[in-house]
């Protein structure tokens, strides 16, 4: 009976110690998660406006060999004309 008397006070304690602990250990694990979801939704974010630089990098990269294509025909009319010019001054 006397051991009754002597630990019950101190399990009181240790159980009111455990809950305190558990209640620290949930709202820093609550407090992570939400930290985690934010840092993923920023992430998905970082994500989307690099596949978006990407796809905007790919159009201007097409547009840059178009206009380098073009640049490539005007050379070669270019030349043509003065193949064609050679001729008529040789004709001369």
């Amino acid at each position: 009976m006397e051991k009754d008397y002597y630990w019950k006070p101190i399990l009181a304690d240790l159980k009111m110690e455990r809950d305190v602990f558990k209640n620290e250990l949930k709202s820093k694990e609550h407090e992570w998660k939400s930290e985690r979801i934010s840092l993923k939704a920023e992430r998905d974010a970082f994500k989307s406006e690099r596949d978006i630089l990407k796809s905007e990098r790919e159009v201007y990269k097409s547009e840059r060999d178009i206009l380098k294509a073009e640049s490539d025909v005007f050379k070669s009319e270019r030349d043509m004309f003065k193949v064609e010019r050679d001729a008529f001054k040789s004709e001369r």
